[in-house]
């Protein structure tokens, strides 16, 4: 038997064949469409403007929007009477005790009014139901020998933040020594015989009015958040370009419409740009079977 198997030929080895049927499926992708690098590309010069926009808050005294005009863009729309105003008065490191404050404010039916307060044994003062926004500070300092010394300074008070309903604003006063008043005019000659010393800070103060200084950091670091979140948002943008990313791309968008940009830009290009993610067509993606 195994004789005879031995006489049968082997049958021939051959090579496995495979055919494609010609069968296709098209699929719809949300990603690698062309248009969605350029949103990218657009997104990337928004970045730039609230970049630049971060960089002008983070300099208070040379950029386009300062943080006095700011605060006091803010105070317009805040209601009469929101404000409370607190502070101290020294003089040659000295508390300053006794010395009549007083602010011109606007009460709740349009009519301007002066707000006075006294200084206590540590120079603190405080005047309470004021309206935030630009004014004047009158500070009168009484001396013995009836020649009393008065300085005036611009400042501007802080409006409510959005959770409250006043505004809280402190200003410290280094009130010049009385030696620096004794060559200037004393006028007023009251019925006491006493009369009144007066320097006016207004004129200097035109275009940086006294602010608390903590609305001022609060300024800065708002531009240091705009900064970082343009940096992020051009980071994505760029992952959205190289990837062709739908997903990246409006999340780059999204983000870069917190950093405002100046007259608010960043805000109106980056809701275009976020709105055109939606009109760029999905593109198709060919599978061989």
């Amino acid at each position: 038997m195994a004789g005879i198997l031995d006489q049968v030929s082997a049958l021939p080895e051959e090579e496995p064949v495979f055919q494609s049927s010609g069968v296709a499926f098209e699929v719809k992708s949300e990603d690698g469409h062309p248009v969605l690098k350029m949103i990218g590309v657009f997104l990337i010069v928004i970045c730039g403007l609230g970049f630049v926009n971060g960089l002008d808050f983070i300099s208070p005294e040379s950029g386009l929007v300062r943080p006095h005009e700011w605060i006091n863009g803010l105070a317009k729309g805040a209601p009469a009477e929101s404000a409370d105003f607190s502070g101290t008065i020294v003089s040659d490191g000295e508390a300053v005790v006794g010395a009549k404050v007083v602010i011109l404010s606007e009460n709740s039916d349009g009519f301007d009014i002066y707000l006075t307060n006294e200084t206590d044994e540590k120079g603190r003062f405080e005047i309470k139901k004021a309206t935030p926004g630009l004014t004047s500070i009158t500070i009168q300092r009484y001396n013995e020998n009836g020649k009393h010394d008065e300085v005036t300074h611009r400042i501007i008070l802080n409006p409510p933040s959005y959770f409250e309903k006043v505004g809280y604003t402190t200003i410290n006063f280094d009130m010049p020594p009385t030696e620096e008043f004794d060559n200037l005019e004393c006028s007023g000659n009251y019925a006491n015989g006493s009369c009144m010393r007066e320097i006016d800070y207004s004129s200097k103060e035109m275009k940086f009015p006294l602010i608390d200084e903590s609305a001022a950091g609060m300024y800065v670091m708002v531009g240091w958040a705009m900064i970082g979140l343009s940096v992020i948002a051009c980071g994505f943008a760029v992952l959205g370009i190289r990837k062709g990313s739908r997903g990246l791309i409006q999340t780059s968008s999204v983000l870069v419409f917190f950093t405002a940009g100046h007259y608010w830009s960043a805000c109106i290009f980056s809701t275009i740009a976020f709105a055109l993610t939606f009109t760029v067509p999905r593109k198709s993606v060919i599978l061989d079977a």
